[in-house]
């Protein structure tokens, strides 16, 4: 599997420049290579392949500017941007994107005329050095005067493996700079083991329901504070967007570093949920989660005052991901289960259940009265291992974790409310 590290360049004086100039000979090379296709492909011929691109461009000034390791891999990017494109228009014209793609353009501001790029690409490690503390890159003859370029670096290279191609990109938000490198790492030895089998429902106001095979109490994932947090960046981010209209313009750097901040925030609270929710897996030697599928679950619906909830907060497949990665880390199963009934029905007798009120439902044959998503969440788990792993649903009161905007944690309080009284408490006076 693939992991990538990132770390952030602090780059100097003197070797901010040269990042420059490189950056640029990049985006003269990708807008000299994307002229060819897109009028190959205008004038009905086949695109050019990433080989034929190599062969066309070995004697081009652009190509020459660059190590030929950076060269190589900016006509690939070319030629995938391309591939992508295609793929895109085949789903179009199925049917499946509602949107027709753009064709790839160029590294170039319309306004001004002027070149821009996204990225300096490294095709190998022998062209590049990355360590924690400085990043070495090779340079084109006519820069090289003291061998490579060393640029200080600051951050921690948290996955060690087989290096791979290394990019580094500059922030137009943030105006920093950075690199990112792929590395290689062997997959995680997953030894036979008994199965075990848990299962997550997702959710808006409960972001995660995890109920696992031989635990007495489900585990919830409260997104009330997670949703505060989002709504307060969204309320910011409204207050500048009408600052900008009443000044006729569209956009600043501002608006983009409060988009950025909402985002950022949102998913370090899913990674962490994914992290809590594999840390606790691994403890109880689960081998196997079944996770709910909700593709499509939002297609042509209109939620009136809650789509700021469902659709901009609620990003169930980014959350979906980070669970997906931090199980296969600790060598985790994850197989997707069809959601339909899930929350409609007892998990103990299978009888419809009421909903009374918004997150309890009251089955009318056991006469239990259920967390609604804890019992999705036994649903899901017994929806899974219907082929036979001998589980057996049972309901129990369920252990809130609530988000401190650093990591999940238990308030010792039901999902009722009413909070758990410690054994050597001491009782109140009369």
């Amino acid at each position: 599997m693939k992991r990538t590290n990132v770390v952030r360049l602090i780059p100097d004086k003197n070797t901010r420049p040269v990042l420059k100039i490189l950056g640029d000979r990049c985006a003269a090379l990708w807008n000299a290579a994307q002229y060819q296709m897109r009028q190959a492909f205008f004038q009905g011929l086949p695109v050019p392949s990433y080989a034929k691109l190599c062969e066309e461009f070995q004697d081009h000034d652009a190509y020459k500017a660059l190590p030929s390791d950076m060269a190589q891999e900016i006509l690939k990017k070319a030629h995938q941007s391309w591939n992508a494109f295609f793929a895109c228009l085949r789903l179009y014209r199925n049917g499946k994107l509602e949107n027709r793609p753009h064709i790839p353009g160029y590294w170039k501001d319309r306004k001004t005329g002027q070149r821009f790029f996204k990225v300096i690409p490294v095709k190998s490690p022998r062209s590049y050095s990355l360590a924690a503390r400085f990043l070495s890159v090779t340079l084109p003859a006519d820069l090289r005067d003291n061998g490579r370029l060393v640029v200080p670096a600051r951050g921690i290279l948290k996955f060690s493996g087989k290096p791979r191609t290394l990019e580094i990109k500059y922030d137009q938000v943030k105006k920093r700079w950075y690199a990112f490198q792929v590395v290689e790492m062997p997959e995680p030895d997953c030894k036979p083991k008994p199965v075990k089998v848990a299962g997550v429902d997702l959710g808006t106001r409960t972001l995660a329901a995890l109920a696992v095979e031989g635990i007495d109490n489900q585990i919830l994932f409260s997104g009330r504070e997670v949703w505060k947090d989002f709504l307060y960046w969204s309320k910011r981010i409204s207050a500048e967007q009408s600052r900008l209209n009443k000044a006729g313009r569209k956009t600043s750097r501002s608006l983009k570093l409060l988009y950025r901040a909402r985002s950022k925030r949102l998913n370090h609270a899913f990674e962490a949920l994914a992290k809590e929710i594999a840390r606790r897996l691994k403890a109880n030697k689960v081998t196997m989660l079944y996770l709910e599928d909700l593709t499509g679950i939002r297609a042509d619906m209109d939620f009136g005052p809650g789509n700021l909830l469902v659709h901009n907060f609620w990003a169930f497949r980014m959350l979906r991901k980070a669970i997906e990665a931090a199980c296969l880390k600790v060598g985790i199963q994850v197989v997707p289960v069809e959601p339909r009934g899930t929350s409609s029905y007892c998990a103990v007798c299978g009888t419809r259940l009421d909903r009374f009120m918004r997150n309890k439902a009251y089955c009318s044959h056991c006469g239990l009265v259920w967390h609604a998503d804890a019992n999705a969440a036994l649903n899901i788990l017994l929806k899974g291992s219907s082929k036979g792993h001998g589980v057996k649903a049972a309901p129990q009161r369920p252990q809130v974790l609530r988000w401190n905007r650093h990591r999940w944690e238990s308030r010792l309080e039901s999902a009722v409310g009413t909070p758990f009284k410690a054994a050597n408490s001491v009782p109140e006076a009369a």
